[in-house]
């Protein structure tokens, strides 16, 4: 049986980031994810803020 539309959302809410590195730039695998603890988890999401952050300031010495 197939879960809700509404589970769904719950359960991708409360996983997002591990769906977050997933669905990123930074060519994470479901297998990679899976191997990786909660440490390794937070870890990857503070890089990919980061990350982020690096590439607004980029664009924004770049629109001066």
């Amino acid at each position: 049986m197939t879960i809700s539309k509404s589970e769904a959302k719950v359960r991708a809410q409360r996983n997002w980031a591990y769906w977050r590195l997933l669905l990123s730039d930074m060519n994470i695998t479901y297998s990679d994810l899976d191997k990786m603890d909660d440490d390794d988890i937070a870890e990857a999401n503070a890089a990919l803020d980061i990350h982020i952050k690096q590439q607004k300031d980029a664009m924004k010495k770049s629109e001066k």
